[in-house]
């Protein structure tokens, strides 16, 4: 009994952690799964069975490749270039990390703020053209923050999966 309580806290960190790098736009639905195989690990059962860890499999899966589409249909529809992207992602970063002074919501703000502002001064930097890099920073903000919502969606989506099959 002491195993599983132990386990669950540990995959719970684990799950805390895979939510924070999804809300970042990193792989955070792979550590997530990482957090349900480590239950099973610690408590040398499979209280989770090979389906429920392949369907987390498949949700990780999907959220990736969701927003790898979504990337690549922003960056066509916006007309954005890699550096943009990057510059995007580096501003949700720094964003992030600025905002964390602020209780609860300043992390969410810094992020929305630095994303945009990261696409829009990269996109400036290379296209010298306030209105293009304007709309490449409102493109990489939309996408961006679509494909992370839904990132993130499927994350809790793989959390609530977790405990479905552990307490029922």
């Amino acid at each position: 009994m002491i195993l599983e309580v132990i386990a669950l806290i540990i995959a719970s960190l684990v799950f805390l952690v895979g939510l924070i790098l999804a809300a970042l736009g990193l792989p955070g639905t792979f550590v997530i799964l990482a957090g349900a195989i480590l239950y099973n690990l610690i408590t040398w059962s499979w209280t989770l069975s090979l389906e429920i860890l392949f369907i987390l499999f498949a949700l990780a899966l999907l959220a990736e490749l969701i927003e790898f589409i979504f990337g690549l249909l922003g960056a066509k529809i916006f007309k954005m270039s890699g550096w943009t992207t990057f510059g995007f992602i580096a501003g949700l970063i720094i964003g992030a990390i600025i905002g964390v002074p602020i209780p609860i919501i300043g992390s969410v703000i810094g992020m929305l703020i630095g994303g945009f502002l990261g696409a829009f001064i990269v996109s400036y930097i290379e296209k010298q053209n306030f209105k293009k890099s304007l709309k490449a920073g409102f493109g990489a903000f939309v996408t961006g923050i679509g494909s992370i919502m839904i990132k993130l969606a499927l994350a809790v989506i793989m959390i609530v999966i977790f405990f479905f099959a552990l307490f029922y």
